[in-house]
């Protein structure tokens, strides 16, 4: 059987025997030492996939890869600290171009106090390949997707379809992950996810971890300037945060819901009179 087709759900199904018992909810590893907790996160970016220096610099790659790898710390509201970056270079890429990615990189985390330490080098015939491990610190537990319950609220911290729009303009996108608000809406109590696949994708994982369903409302979904319903719901690599909780914590963040769960283990989008809202797809999945 090929990987192909099965999704990245199922594939986490198979390894999860191989991972520790509380590995494969979140995309984050959360463990707690003696002044808190440390979050940890690795991701991978690959050329012409994440990222196509046909139409962006090396220094741009760098930046956005890094941004995207800190969702995750923002989303479990994690000061950053330190990452390590590994890569592997074809034989066509110059040394500018190797250079201008780490200075991308170094110039974003340089906002954050963020300093990469360490990592990897080695050679590809294919496309060059980005890997990166960040790691930061909370004194909070971040909730899991796994404890989302029925009844809770959905939201999210601001207007999607921003990736798809630069996306379709071949335009470069140096989006800034949302390290202060992550924390604040973690230390509320609310239960953030970083939004890289998508929402409704998101909305599978947590209805995939928490055994709930999900209703979204399409039209209270915030677009970002010339972003369509289907950008705001299913563009990935995204800056903004959604977050789930009970209403009224979702009323003291100052945030609108967009959504809810639901006891039912479905994932639904629906229009402003109740109807489905078809949609092309529901999000990126690498091995849908």
């Amino acid at each position: 059987m090929s990987v192909r087709g099965i999704g990245e759900l199922g594939l986490l199904d198979r390894i999860k025997p191989y991972l520790d018992a509380g590995a494969g909810g979140d995309d984050a590893a959360v463990i707690a030492d003696a002044t808190g907790f440390v979050v940890a996160s690795t991701d991978m970016f690959v050329e012409g996939v994440h990222f196509d220096l046909g139409w962006m610099s090396a220094e741009d790659a760098g930046w956005r890869s890094l941004a995207l790898a800190l969702g995750d710390l923002a989303a479990n509201g994690a000061d950053p600290a330190w990452a390590l970056a590994s890569i592997a270079i074809p034989d066509a890429w110059t040394i500018d171009q190797l250079t201008e990615l780490y200075g991308g990189m170094a110039e974003l985390g340089r906002r954050f106090k963020l300093t990469i330490v360490g990592g990897d080098m080695s050679s590809i015939d294919g496309p060059a390949v980005l890997s990166l491990t960040v790691v930061g610190r909370t004194s909070k537990m971040p909730l899991a997707r796994s404890q989302a319950e029925a009844g809770w609220s959905v939201a999210v911290t601001g207007p999607l379809g921003a990736a798809a729009v630069a996306l379709r303009e071949r335009r470069p996108n140096r989006l800034v992950p949302l390290i202060e608000e992550g924390r604040r809406l973690n230390k509320l109590g609310l239960c953030c996810g970083d939004i890289s696949d998508g929402l409704v994708r998101e909305m599978e994982k947590f209805a995939a971890m928490a055994g709930v369903g999900c209703v979204l409302w399409a039209e209270d979904v915030p677009r970002a300037a010339g972003a369509s319903i289907e950008d705001a719901l299913t563009s990935g690599e995204e800056a903004e945060l959604v977050c789930a909780g009970p209403p009224e914590l979702l009323k003291m963040a100052g945030l609108q819901p967009v959504g809810t769960f639901t006891e039912e283990r479905t994932i639904k989008v629906i229009d402003a009179r109740g109807g489905p809202v078809k949609l092309a797809s529901t999000g990126y999945d690498h091995f849908a």
